[in-house]
């Protein structure tokens, strides 16, 4: 998604919620200004402001990171821990439905809860 689309996703969230520009730029601590840069694409800024502003927001972390072409730390510490697997994963999951990959983390989960 380009920074115009994420800046117009961000400006929908923020105003649906009733925020000011201002409010939001307190919540993330950084300047009103730079949120309105963001919004209007005019910038593109860092994982970790992408991150406080998902918070600020209320919305999914890893999905406004992945609009704004990022991923969360944890995430790629997961794919560098496991170079071959992850993305072989991924690419044999990759044509799998929404409902696919609902049950497949259901599968994921109930394998987790079997180990412990």
């Amino acid at each position: 998604m380009s920074r115009i689309e994420l800046g117009k996703l961000l400006r929908r969230l923020r105003k649906e919620q009733g925020i000011s520009l201002r409010k939001l730029a307190e919540k993330v601590d950084v300047s009103f200004v730079n949120i309105s840069h963001i919004e209007n694409g005019r910038i593109s800024t860092s994982k970790e402001t992408l991150t406080q502003i998902a918070n600020a927001l209320n919305y999914d972390v890893d999905k406004l990171l992945a609009i704004g072409d990022e991923i969360s730390d944890d995430l790629e510490s997961i794919i560098r821990q496991k170079p071959d697997a992850v993305p072989a994963f991924l690419r044999s999951a990759k044509n799998l439905t929404k409902e696919e990959w609902q049950r497949l983390t259901e599968q994921v989960n109930k394998m987790q809860k079997d180990k412990e």
